[in-house]
């Protein structure tokens, strides 16, 4: 008889303890992911800013570079565009590693 209701009972309990533990790890796995994109938002409007340095840069220098004072070397230097800027930088880090 007590066999009986000690075997529901065992399983009754694993079964709670199984539901709790998935609840927890899924309240956790929504809380990393809810860091996870505010921290994406964050360095996205950081690059947003950064982008919108750089192309203010670049109108600066194309403003430079079509002054009749300033010397070709720097004009032709001031015309590069974000994309060589980039592909520089890629090609350092290849060095890099």
């Amino acid at each position: 008889m007590i066999r009986l209701g000690l075997i529901p009972l065992v399983l009754l309990i694993g079964t709670a303890w199984w539901a709790w533990a998935s609840y927890r790890r899924a309240v956790q796995a929504e809380q990393a992911l809810a860091e996870v994109n505010a921290e994406h938002r964050a360095l996205m409007r950081e690059v947003r800013t950064l982008e919108r340095a750089v192309a203010a840069a670049e109108q600066g220098l194309r403003t430079l570079s079509s002054h009749p004072s300033v010397p070709r070397d720097v004009a032709v230097t001031a015309d590069l565009t974000l994309a060589d800027i980039r592909r520089m930088v890629d090609s350092n880090k290849e060095f890099d590693d």
